[in-house]
């Protein structure tokens, strides 16, 4: 008996830093055709910088999930929501059919992060994806107010099990975009 490989349901980008890097994507979501550009320790310039790559590299995805910004905050550097805007923007222009997702970034609790900032860093990023008619994905704020321990012991990388909610949740937020096919 032969099994049928069963064609994608649509094609996934993510792009992003070291939580984009650290989890395999496409062995969460099989039923899609995932590329996915995570980078460590790159910051949002960084992203910005290769979008180039990138769009030579992946020509028509339909979702594209946006992650980046946690290094920036590291460095106490919060001004990169214009850079966010100006990467959103011009893979708008690229792909003018695709859904852009903006991921909130999880509320990490780093001794060096000022009270809040990744708080309201996420309500910055909720507000330009309106401006820029993406959407935004608001996970980790969730997880953490279900009082769920989503980080392993350094307090930045997140556990296994977050990583798994954190794709059924893009799973079941993206599920809208199939219910009529």
């Amino acid at each position: 008996m032969t099994i049928k490989k069963q064609k994608p349901l649509a094609t996934f980008l993510f792009l992003g830093d070291f939580f984009i890097a650290s989890y395999d994507w496409q062995k969460r979501m099989p039923f899609f055709q995932v590329y996915s550009f995570g980078v460590m320790d790159e910051k949002v310039n960084g992203l910005l910088a290769r979008l180039q790559e990138v769009e030579n590299k992946v020509h028509k995805p339909d979702i594209i999930l946006i992650m980046s910004g946690m290094n920036n905050v590291v460095e106490h550097d919060y001004t990169f929501v214009n850079q966010l805007r100006r990467i959103v923007i011009r893979l708008t222009n690229r792909f003018p059919e695709t859904e852009i997702i903006l991921n909130s970034l999880p509320l990490a609790k780093i001794p060096v992060v000022v009270d809040n900032a990744i708080h309201h860093l996420n309500l910055n990023i909720k507000e330009m994806a309106a401006q820029t008619g993406s959407c935004y994905l608001d996970n980790f704020d969730i997880m953490a107010k279900k009082g769920e321990s989503i980080f392993n012991q350094d307090g930045i990388n997140l556990t296994s099990k977050a990583y798994d909610r954190w794709a059924r949740s893009i799973l079941e937020y993206v599920s809208f975009l199939f219910e009529d096919d």
